[in-house]
């Protein structure tokens, strides 16, 4: 039986319905009154593409292995440097977007 959710490969029909959480930085004051900078976690709704060769090659020329795309509303996103998907944190070194669309392009963290 055929699914009746859009494949999310397609680019045109993507169906965000996994979820990843986006991790912005803000300052906030300890109990020394000084500023420390904390990281909150923000949920969003998401979609795991394929990473095309060309991408490799190019993230492979400035030493960086792609792991993963993630797409995302435009809206959602502000900026982020980090991502956590499936329990794993990701550093986003590039963003493309298109169609009201974000893409996460994401490379593990070291020593994550």
């Amino acid at each position: 039986m055929p699914s009746l959710k859009p494949r999310v490969n397609k680019k045109d029909s993507i169906s965000k319905d996994d979820v990843c959480y986006l991790i912005s930085k803000t300052i906030a004051k300890d109990e020394l009154e000084q500023e420390i900078e904390v990281e909150e976690e923000r949920q969003v709704f998401c979609a795991p593409i394929s990473i095309g060769q060309r991408e490799f090659s190019a993230a492979f020329v400035n030493g960086l292995k792609p792991e993963m795309v993630l797409v995302i509303d435009h809206d959602e996103y502000d900026g982020e440097e980090k991502v956590v998907y499936h329990d794993k944190q990701y550093t986003i070194y590039r963003t493309f977007t298109h169609d009201g669309d974000i893409e996460l392009y994401c490379t593990l963290k070291v020593g994550g």
